[in-house]
């Protein structure tokens, strides 16, 4: 087997098991919408950087501190609204 053709198997088991990367028919405002849903679902997954967030969120705003608890639910709007334009 070439190594043309190993990459293209490979490419395409990768793009079997990654559904998020799309194919040709994906638009842009779907792939964008697919990685911002992942980057805050990365985010509410690991607990090191959902404090992280939180943290700097809170030292960026003037007004009252959010909570992690707080930063879960606005990332999870965020997930569910992450197609619309914001």
């Amino acid at each position: 087997m070439s190594d043309k053709q190993r990459q293209r198997q490979m490419y395409a088991n990768l793009k079997q098991k990654h559904v998020g990367i799309g194919n040709q028919d994906t638009s842009k405002e779907e792939w964008l919408a697919n990685v911002k849903r992942d980057t805050y679902y990365s985010l509410l997954a690991h607990s090191s950087l959902l404090e992280y967030t939180t943290m700097a969120r809170n030292q960026s705003q003037q007004g009252p501190n959010h909570t992690k608890k707080q930063m879960k639910w606005e990332l999870l709007n965020k997930m569910g609204h992450s197609g619309d334009q914001q």
